[in-house]
């Protein structure tokens, strides 16, 4: 079986019609978000099946020549978790993100989310923390 990715543009909403549905977003919503130049989507296929979703977006900042990406969500399909896509899939993303430009790359979650810290640890990203927060980042 082969993980493939996938840049999604406004004219791709068709291909997340199962994940719209699973995580009750509209279409119509997606087109909105896809419509937005910093805004960016990923999907990860495998076999063609779309089983994960990433998004979020370009910032820029008054201190800084280059933008960060700011992943706002990954989503893995709960019957593809544990089994090593959820690795690839960021490892693919922060290369895209090194390969498009951006300095660096940060994801936030929960402390007691430890699956997720688990993937973003593994792919070398290192975090910061609050009393329940961890921001995952990377320097590209």
């Amino acid at each position: 079986m082969v993980l493939t990715f996938e840049m999604l543009r406004k004219e791709d909403i068709s291909q997340l019609k199962e994940i719209l549905e699973e995580y009750m977003v509209s279409s119509q919503q997606v087109e909105i978000f896809m419509s937005e130049k910093q805004n960016i989507a990923i999907v990860a296929k495998l076999n063609d099946k779309v089983i994960g979703f990433v998004y979020g977006y370009s910032l820029t900042r008054l201190d800084a020549k280059l933008p960060q990406f700011f992943i706002y969500s990954v989503d893995i399909h709960l019957a593809y978790q544990d089994r090593g896509y959820g690795s690839q899939f960021m490892r693919h993303v922060i290369d895209w993100a090194r390969n498009n430009g951006f300095s660096e790359s940060f994801v936030l979650t929960h402390k007691d989310n430890p699956r997720a810290c688990k993937v973003y640890e593994k792919v070398g990203m290192i975090h910061s923390e609050n009393d329940c927060d961890r921001m995952y980042e990377v320097q590209l």
